[in-house]
């Protein structure tokens, strides 16, 4: 199934009621991002659980634009790591992103995920890089790589390596993001924040429409639409909708269904936050 491994957390749900009193904010700054989630998905023995941490290099300052996005929005810099397990695949993920003179965008990225049974088990590594440009305040365009390298191994029953074989391949890509909201803003105005992004990978090509409508600085409603086409398989097409709401500056609370169109079946339930400091 594809599903978007998104991780935030449910700390949220813990905030205290002198927190929220108030949707507003006095330009509060924040640099450190933590989070824990959890998701319920289709045709999985487990749920799904992850963890994060994200590092701003300058403090972000929560005023008068969407609050999800003011580190985007001021260009500020970040490291990340995060995890997630279900069933018995496990995986972590290391990114960087770079602005350089609001300008340029540089954004890194390592991730790996193992996946271990009896008698079978396969890492793969992930190595990939973007570079991006702002052709204003609204618009940005860029495009990528990944190289995936794939280990498996297999095991007979006395669990002695019996044989192994690997892989590896490139994907690229192409995206553009536009958002209505200006780096810097006096007074916030309803808007949109969209995504769009095509990847070609071996003989699939894909493309993810994201798109966040914010009707307050605290609180958006958005949808995320992925096709999927290969060669040699039917094309996939997944529907994911969900709503962001921010208690405060420092914590939200995210929940999100996902919808597999050419099954009809509802593929997820996702119930995710962010916590800042």
């Amino acid at each position: 199934m594809l599903f978007r491994t998104t991780v935030a957390c449910a700390l949220a749900l813990s905030a205290s009621s002198s927190f929220a009193q108030n949707s507003s904010s006095q330009n509060t700054s924040i640099q450190h991002e933590i989070g824990v989630g959890i998701s319920d998905i289709r045709d999985t023995d487990d749920n799904f659980i992850g963890v994060s941490y994200r590092y701003y290099f300058d403090a972000v300052n929560i005023g008068e634009q969407p609050w999800a996005i003011s580190p985007y929005l001021q260009r500020t810099s970040s490291l990340s790591v995060d995890y997630f397990g279900i069933d018995d695949i496990d995986s972590i993920n290391v990114k960087g992103e770079w602005f350089y003179s609001d300008t340029w965008v540089v954004r890194g990225r390592y991730g790996r995920i193992t996946d271990d049974r009896d008698y079978y088990d396969d890492t793969l590594q992930r190595f990939g890089a973007d570079i991006s440009t702002f052709a204003n305040e609204n618009w940005e365009y860029g495009a990528g790589f990944d190289f995936y390298d794939v280990e498996e191994r297999f095991y007979d029953i006395n669990g002695s390596l019996d044989s192994k074989r690997s892989d590896s391949d490139f994907s690229f890509n192409v995206f553009a993001r536009y958002t209505s909201f200006g780096t810097s803003m006096q007074r916030f105005t309803p808007g949109w924040d969209i995504q769009l992004k095509g990847t070609t990978f071996d003989d699939e090509f894909s493309v993810e429409l994201d798109a966040d409508y914010y009707f307050k600085p605290n609180w958006s409603v958005g949808v995320m639409v992925i096709h999927e086409d290969s060669d040699f398989n039917d094309s996939e097409n997944i529907v994911e909708l969900g709503t962001n709401y921010w208690f405060n500056p420092h914590a939200s609370i995210r929940f999100g269904l996902g919808y597999d169109t050419d099954e009809s079946t509802l593929g997820s339930a996702t119930l995710l936050g962010t916590f800042r400091f």
